[in-house]
């Protein structure tokens, strides 16, 4: 073997043979525990960001919130509130009024 190629002698990392055994595809991963599953949101679709823009949407009121109010009330980004708010807005959770975004009355009621 020339000294630039590389072969097995390199290769040292787990060289041991894995146990042999009837180990089943799932009991390799466990279960998840039912504590650590995520609450459904206001609908089945939404991730945890879009359920926390829709949160701080609900929590300002009936008088709706521009997107600087929620990027304040949030934390997020304008342009992610943006594309939380349009999200929203497909799922009938969110409407757009002037310059205003409000919660609608279905999403007020399917939230949690």
């Amino acid at each position: 073997m020339s000294k630039r190629q590389k072969g097995r002698r390199h290769r040292r990392v787990n060289r041991t043979p894995r146990p042999v055994g009837s180990t089943s595809p799932s009991a390799a991963r466990p279960e998840p525990r039912p504590d650590s599953r995520p609450e459904p949101g206001p609908a089945p679709g939404l991730g945890r960001h879009e359920t926390r823009t829709f949160d701080g949407l609900r929590a300002l009121g009936d008088g709706g919130a521009s997107v600087d109010e929620l990027c304040a009330a949030v934390g997020y980004q304008a342009r992610t509130i943006l594309k939380h708010v349009n999200g929203l807005a497909g799922h009938g959770l969110a409407e757009l009024r002037g310059d205003r975004w409000y919660a609608t009355a279905e999403g007020q009621l399917t939230s949690r």
